[in-house]
């Protein structure tokens, strides 16, 4: 841990490991500050090292290690945590004529990589300073490391240009990491437990591969189709590891039941309500798994998502004042659906290409006979007999189809329209 001080204690630090490495390397004294670059330098024959905190980042890879958590009653579960880079400008100022700066540069250089770690000693003794009383940075368990880094001549004239009136000396730069910040306030304590079971159970999650369609009245041990799957089918859910306890279909936020005769382990058979609208949902299945203890988990494993199409059939179509055509369809639709009537002319005359619309019913539906009946306004269709499909929330009715092969209904008639 490491309370506020932290980044003013590594600045101090770092200023006393450097006064206690440079010292032997020169025959002068050399001072070490913590300071900003003077806007008039040093004279000779003083020599002078400044260390600058210019800039202090959050840590990419650090930043979300101990996020502070809550309960469900707001109590802090665990203590919010700041982890930080410090970014340091270290210049040289002495007799030009001796290269002094340079020489101070090689000595700072050679200290940091031989020693690129603060010790604890240094910690300690900058948390000795009166004005750093209280800080706890020599007790964190994260070691602060001093990394060399680069700045190309763009940046580097940015960072002194910031410097109003500065002018520039030779200087390296370094980043330190990881400095961490703790929070004041006290996590709660964690609840008691009475006793703590581990369960071990095998096999793994279920595997939805893939979703087909079958008809609900058909011959016993019919062969499941690609497609949508209108009122009177049922969904064939196919994969592995599907049987369990109980096993539930999970639709539009609603779980459905499997019962125990439709359940096999690659396979499931589903019912869907007659009440869910057309459409496009995701399935997803969920187990029930009973331990040896006797004690059966609710909906402990889910398997992966696919989607599948819930279609709805035209039944009948009706011209109404408006002009408009009132749709019925065998399932309901809510009000928050889109709604598209499609409609291609029947025996258009070889004189001319047949007409065809795409029409959208108002949004929101709005007040309606039955969820089952749409209202689509037809002003400006030509009068004729058209094949009808309607389409809800990317969902198309099926069109029948003659023995000639050829599409024969449904049929919206509108030969009588004005």
């Amino acid at each position: 841990m490491s309370n506020h001080l932290a980044i003013a204690t590594v600045t101090e630090a770092l200023r006393l490991f450097l006064s206690r490495n440079l010292a032997p390397d020169f025959p002068f004294a050399v001072q070490v500050q913590a300071r900003k670059p003077p806007v008039e330098p040093p004279t000779d024959p003083a020599t002078v090292v400044t260390v600058f905190c210019y800039q202090v980042t959050p840590n990419p890879s650090q930043r979300n290690r101990d996020a502070p958590t809550r309960g469900p009653d707001g109590a802090l579960l665990s203590r919010p945590r700041a982890a930080l880079d410090l970014h340091y400008l270290i210049s040289c100022y002495g007799d030009e004529a001796q290269l002094v700066p340079q020489r101070l540069a090689g000595s700072v250089v050679r200290a940091l990589y031989e020693e690129p770690v603060l010790s604890r000693g240094d910690i300690s003794a900058a948390a000795a300073q009166p004005f750093l009383a209280g800080s706890d940075l020599a007790e964190a368990a994260d070691r602060v490391r001093f990394t060399p880094t680069h700045i190309d001549i763009d940046d580097l004239y940015k960072l002194w240009t910031m410097l109003s009136q500065t002018p520039f000396a030779l200087s390296v730069t370094y980043q330190a990491s990881v400095v961490f910040i703790d929070g004041r306030a006290a996590p709660a304590g964690g609840k008691p437990v009475l006793r703590r079971t581990v369960t071990v159970l095998p096999g793994g999650r279920p595997l939805v591969e893939r979703l087909l369609s079958t008809p609900l009245a058909g011959p016993p041990g019919a062969t499941p189709v690609e497609g949508p799957v209108p009122r009177d089918h049922a969904l064939v859910v196919q994969g592995s590891g599907l049987a369990a306890a109980a096993v539930w279909a999970r639709v539009a936020g609603t779980d459905i039941a499997v019962p125990p005769d439709r359940v096999r382990d690659d396979r499931l058979v589903v019912q869907l309500p007659d009440t869910l609208p057309p459409g496009v949902y995701p399935l997803r299945v969920v187990q029930d798994i009973r331990t040896e203890a006797g004690t059966t988990l609710v909906k402990v494993l889910d398997s992966n998502v696919l989607p599948f199409v819930r279609q709805a059939r035209l039944t009948a179509a009706t011209v109404t004042a408006g002009p408009a055509l009132e749709v019925r369809l065998d399932l309901p639709v809510r009000d928050d659906q889109r709604v598209e009537l499609l409609l291609d002319e029947l025996a258009a005359p070889p004189s001319r290409g047949p007409h065809a619309y795409q029409l959208e019913a108002p949004f929101p539906l709005g007040v309606r006979p039955d969820p089952q009946t749409v209202r689509v306004p037809v002003a400006g269709v030509a009068a004729a007999r058209y094949l009808a499909r309607v389409r809800v929330d990317g969902a198309q009715s099926p069109l029948e189809q003659a023995a000639d092969g050829t599409f024969s209904g449904p049929v919206a008639d509108l030969t009588g329209m004005a």
